[in-house]
């Protein structure tokens, strides 16, 4: 009879440590907390002596880290879609950010509602406002930007989140805080120097000079020339480490509003003129102090609009330094946050997911800056981590996870099976497959990008690269994934292989890719305040 009893051990060894883990019931609080621009070597996970990321780390410490997670594209809008419907952009037909998409399937934050959770989001980015889709089965969706400014910064999305917290936090609640401070331009909010337009005597802005407006200013023009001054104070930390490098007015304009008026401008000589993408034309200064002349040729006065992006350029190495400022600054917002929760008593009833969007290039691939164009490992390798409620405390995880592992990992919290369209798995699973599929597209990309990832391999195919079009990497033993080895030998095949896989998927893909719509004149404005144009 002992012997016949056998079978039954693996079952119940199963049970005694899903009851060990997961007995009671689901979470009253759920937290999705995605980290925009952040790249999994961002985050020391270190419990002692940690003065970069601190409360992250801690978050981990208390539950599971994962050290394979990537970004199925490093694109903001269509990788937090995957993340809500665990589907691949190119299913979701959901490309490049300001693209408006109606998605059938249902969303994380639907199904959420529809289990008894109150739902609310805190968004950092326009890219991710409402009208792009993602608003979906939340009760509250929080957006509060600054006019001509299209982000926030960590401490003005805590301001949000605190009210939504106490707004819902007698329910069951789903939330969704979405915090972008590594982003472009890599200022923490510490320095307060101003960035000033004046046309004659009057004001016309005034704007920490460390943001990126994009800006649409009304002006009187009186007959013959008016003098426009544009006038930066550079940050004293930018000054002492010599780091300043000049400013950018993209897409610099005046627009006689008058039918009609003739009027007519130059700059000073400081200003170069250069051709950008999208037919966009930048000035650029190495001096802190510009002007313009408009003449208004006629004899009476009239309205008019002057609109540019402004950009303070810094040198690569205070831009690298900057990065981790944020990152920084970003880690000491979320420890205000969790602080929050265990002041109204509700840290030890929530379970937290923290997943980034997407990596950051630092200059390693090719000296770029930035993300959307490529798919090596910088771009692609985030955090991702789980801790709180029903979380067991295994700390390092190796499974593969990505965007896909998001909803199927909250679903099966609460007990909720994940709906059929979900292609993923939650990451609680004993198993996962080591496989996975990126992607990135034009026209916010230079060209669409393919990558198979078979881990610790990855090919990667960029078909609008001349030359070199293929790389191969070995994600293990490469730390930012930017050396290609596939010019090398392949005895077991497996290069062959991949490649031959990305080449029909891209191939597939290409053929379906749903053509893009223009944006209207917000979105324009949107993604040139992000960098994106």
């Amino acid at each position: 009879m002992k012997i016949k009893l056998l079978w039954l051990l693996p079952p119940l060894l199963f049970l005694a440590f899903f009851l060990l883990f997961f007995s009671g019931s689901a979470p009253e609080h759920i937290f999705l907390i995605t980290l925009d621009t952040t790249r999994a070597d961002a985050i020391d996970y270190s419990t002692t002596g940690n003065t970069s990321t601190p409360n992250l780390a801690s978050l981990a410490a208390a539950g599971l880290h994962y050290k394979n997670a990537y970004s199925v594209i490093p694109i903001t809008l269509p990788s937090h879609a995957a993340m809500f419907y665990s589907l691949p952009p190119h299913v979701l037909k959901l490309y490049n950010n300001g693209q408006e998409r109606v998605i059938p399937n249902q969303s994380l934050a639907e199904i959420m509602k529809k289990n008894g959770y109150a739902t609310g989001a805190v968004i950092s980015l326009a890219v991710l406002k409402r009208n792009f889709g993602l608003a979906r089965g939340f009760d509250h969706f929080l957006e509060n930007f600054k006019p001509g400014l299209w982000y926030k910064t960590a401490a003005e999305v805590n301001r949000d989140a605190f009210v939504l917290i106490d707004k819902i936090k007698g329910k069951k609640s789903f939330i969704w805080i979405h915090y972008s401070d590594p982003h472009e331009p890599y200022f923490p909010p510490e320095n307060q120097e101003r960035f000033t337009v004046r046309c004659g005597q009057k004001l016309l802005f005034s704007g920490p000079s460390i943001e990126q407006p994009v800006l649409r200013l009304p002006l009187i023009l009186e007959p013959g020339e008016n003098l426009i001054r544009l006038d930066s104070e550079i940050p004293v930390p930018i000054l002492e480490k010599q780091a300043f490098t000049g400013i950018i007015y993209n897409d610099l304009n005046v627009k006689a509003l008058e039918p009609g008026a003739a009027i007519s401008l130059t700059y000073s000589p400081d200003l170069i003129r250069r051709k950008e993408r999208y037919g966009m034309v930048t000035l650029n200064s190495v001096n802190a102090e510009s002007f313009l002349v408009v003449t208004n040729k006629g004899k009476a006065s009239c309205r008019a609009e002057l609109s540019f992006k402004y950009l303070l350029k810094i040198s690569n190495e205070a831009k690298m330094s900057g990065y981790v400022k944020e990152i920084r600054y970003m880690d000491s917002q979320i420890g205000l946050l969790l602080d929050h929760l265990k002041k109204e008593n509700l840290y030890a009833k929530s379970t937290f997911l923290v997943m980034g969007d997407h990596g950051e290039g630092l200059g390693e691939y090719g000296s770029h800056f930035g993300h959307i164009h490529y798919l090596n490992k910088v771009y692609t390798h985030v955090p991702f981590m789980l801790s709180g409620k029903g979380i067991p405390r295994r700390q390092a995880q190796n499974a593969l996870v990505s965007n896909f592992s998001v909803a199927p990992t909250l679903l099966a919290l609460i007990g909720s099976a994940a709906p059929k369209h979900m292609l993923g798995a939650s990451a609680l699973a004993d198993s996962s497959d080591p496989k996975l599929f990126l992607e990135t597209y034009s026209p916010e990309a230079y060209f669409d990008a393919f990558s198979v990832l078979h881990f610790p391999w990855q090919v990667i195919f960029y078909p609008g690269r001349p030359g070199n079009s293929l790389e191969f990497i070995n994600l293990k033993q490469d730390r930012h994934g930017i050396e290609n080895l596939h010019l090398g030998p392949d005895p077991s095949g497996q290069r062959s292989e991949m490649v031959k896989s990305v080449l029909k998927i891209s191939r597939i893909i290409t053929a379906n890719k749903r053509k893009l719509n223009k944006f209207d004149q917000e979105t324009m404005d949107t993604l040139k305040s992000l960098g994106y144009l």
